[in-house]
């Protein structure tokens, strides 16, 4: 009798490629996975639950939502429908309406929203917990809702699933609250703690005004449709799409013909403090003083490299769960499209770009800094891929110098500023690094809190920093230029140098007449003076200045040409220890055969012997 066969499990079946008559998943829309936090579990049967965020069943659902010109990748409608259904599980109260009027009015269904679940655990106390990133078990950092009270009341907020230990909270940070499109930092009584060995927990009070509508954020959201009416009036193309069918835009700026900067940022959706910094770069190449940039340059600015995960409420990941700043090594045209193209733009350029620059947001660290490349102490390149940060810091007190790292740790070999160095050899090669919150002021020695206007700031401060750091390089290479051609006319014959220099050192240190000197003297006194220093100090330096030409040129005269001495024969030369031309220079050089008749005279002997009548 044959054993009981063991049940299959979901996480292996091969369910889902049938489906798909053995297709990659690629083509069609990408199922959505979140996984379920088991304090969430707990809480459902503890506390009473007010809120189910959304969860969409694949990238389509979520994309026709939010997007008015979404276009799916490939059109199997019939196809589509049955996986659908096959696929549609049983998503309990989504979206369910609340029952009593009394509680906070919870609501993240909206583009970049995150919130997952929201309790009540006492009148004036609510846990909230996070979505995952899709399709991933890690992140819990990026959340994004919006309340609304049926009463002015003050309540306590606790969000208790953070995926992170160590966050800005702990040194002064506070959450974005935002009311009637104003952005800033609010609450009260921060306290950030670790709830427990998975996650940690934030809590804060927050004061609700009757009927008026509140967002809480990590930080200054920034959504894809934000950034699509920004750039609209800019003029943009179609850089690639994502796996989802979202557009991914690209501007140009200046000529093709010269050098190249490439600028990317949100490759982690929530980092949103990145795209203000590049919204604030666009402004500055689109205004008078970002002309003299582009007459030097061309500037590719890619705004939005993950749109997927933006879209979707992500703090880390794309829709796939992927980390895209992971994935430069080894890209896949059809997982990681923006990637792959980032390097096939690159392999087509006729020289690698003058400057990348990979903007990001920092989640522990204070000010603005750098990320660069690694290069050894003794490389020009070492030198080279820090002037931009020396530059940032003597512009702006916000950038902190000392806080980037150049070198290259074990975690970060597949991140943009890696490969791309190593395989292209960019040396400006950047990951711009901002904090999400915070800066400090030595001068003042005080800690502020980011805005908009901060960020923007920042990143016109960036592209006129590189304007400088271009033209810096410009005026390098026309040195380098100057120098080689300078060094071509100073070539002359190895036979007539010494000659040359001898008459240049008669120029130079031409004696001037004693009555010469005197001239310019008024009285007397000062003639006696001048005249006791010429005895003592000028007339045996000018002697010895003679003495040591007449040596030289007696030199010069004696020695004959290497073809025309014909007393020297090859026995000789195969005996002698050094060449011949080496004991001459060391005599021109030297100052100690100079002045010592008798180094003349055995220096004189060894070149006699060598055949120099």
């Amino acid at each position: 009798m044959l054993p009981e066969s063991l049940p299959i499990l979901k996480e292996l079946s091969l369910e889902m490629d049938m489906l798909n008559g053995w297709m990659p998943n690629i083509q069609y829309p990408i199922r959505l996975k979140f996984e379920m936090n088991d304090d969430v579990l707990w809480s459902v049967q503890r506390d009473q639950l007010v809120y189910v965020g959304p969860r969409y069943v694949d990238s389509m659902e979520m994309c026709q939502k939010y997007l008015t010109n979404y276009q799916p990748t490939k059109n199997q409608t019939d196809m589509m429908e049955a996986i659908q259904k096959k696929q549609r599980q049983l998503r309990l109260f989504i979206n369910r309406p609340q029952a009593q009027k009394h509680f906070i009015q919870f609501d993240s269904d909206f583009e970049s929203g995150n919130l997952d679940f929201a309790f009540q655990v006492r009148p004036n106390e609510y846990n909230c917990y996070m979505r995952c990133d899709s399709n991933s078990r890690s992140s819990h950092s990026w959340y994004h809702f919006s309340m609304v009270s049926e009463r002015t009341q003050t309540i306590k907020i606790n969000i208790c699933n953070f995926s992170k230990h160590r966050s800005l909270y702990q040194r002064g940070m506070r959450p974005y609250i935002g009311i009637n499109g104003v952005w800033k930092q609010g609450g009260d009584n921060i306290v950030f703690d670790q709830k427990n060995q998975r996650s940690s927990r934030l809590s804060f009070d927050l004061t609700l005004v009757k009927g008026q509508k509140i967002y809480v954020a990590y930080g200054v959201p920034y959504t894809y449709s934000q950034m699509m009416q920004f750039i609209q009036p800019l003029g943009f193309s179609i850089f690639t799409r994502t796996p989802a069918g979202v557009d991914i835009p690209m501007l140009q700026f200046g000529e093709a013909k010269r050098r190249t900067i490439i600028v990317t940022a949100r490759v982690h959706p929530g980092e949103s403090n990145s795209s203000h910094m590049m919204e604030g770069f666009l402004k500055y190449l689109i205004s008078p003083d970002g002309q003299q940039l582009l007459q030097n340059s061309q500037v590719i600015a890619i705004p939005m490299l993950n749109p997927d995960g933006v879209i979707a409420g992500n703090f880390r990941t794309c829709l796939q769960g992927m980390d895209l700043n992971r994935q430069f090594s080894n890209p896949d045209q059809n997982t990681t499209p923006q990637i792959y193209q980032i390097k096939k733009l690159i392999e087509t350029m006729k020289s690698p770009p003058f400057v990348y620059m990979d903007m990001h947001g920092h989640s522990l660290k204070k000010n603005l800094f750098i990320y660069g490349p690694e290069y050894p102490i003794f490389s020009l390149n070492y030198l080279k891929c820090r002037v931009l940060a020396k530059l940032m810091s003597e512009a702006t007190e916000v950038f902190r110098y000392w806080s980037g790292i150049w070198r290259v740790q074990p975690n970060k070999r597949n991140t943009a500023r890696a490969i791309l160095n190593s395989e292209f050899k960019i040396v400006n090669c950047f990951t711009v690094e901002c904090s999400n919150g915070l800066y400090y002021l030595g001068s003042q020695q005080i800690t502020k809190e980011f805005g908009i206007p901060d960020f923007h700031q920042l990143g016109q401060e960036l592209g006129k920093q590189v304007q400088i750091l271009l033209e810096k390089e410009i005026k390098y290479i026309e040195y380098q230029k100057d120098r080689i051609k300078n060094r071509k006319k100073k070539r002359i014959n190895p036979y007539t140098s010494l000659l040359q220099q001898i008459q240049k050192d008669e120029e130079e240190h031409q004696v001037q007449d004693e009555d010469e000197l005197l001239e310019s003297e008024s009285s007397e006194e000062e003639v006696k003076k001048r005249k006791t220093f010429i005895r003592k100090f000028q007339q045996p330096r000018q002697s010895q200045l003679r003495q040591e030409i007449e040596c030289r040129k007696s030199f010069v005269s004696d020695r004959k040409p290497r073809s025309q001495d014909k007393s020297l024969d090859k026995s000789q030369i195969s005996q002698r220890p050094f060449s011949p031309y080496t004991p001459f220079k060391r005599s021109v050089s030297s100052s100690r055969y100079v002045n010592c008749p008798t180094k003349q005279q055995q220096l004189k002997q060894r070149l006699s012997n060598y055949g120099f009548n």
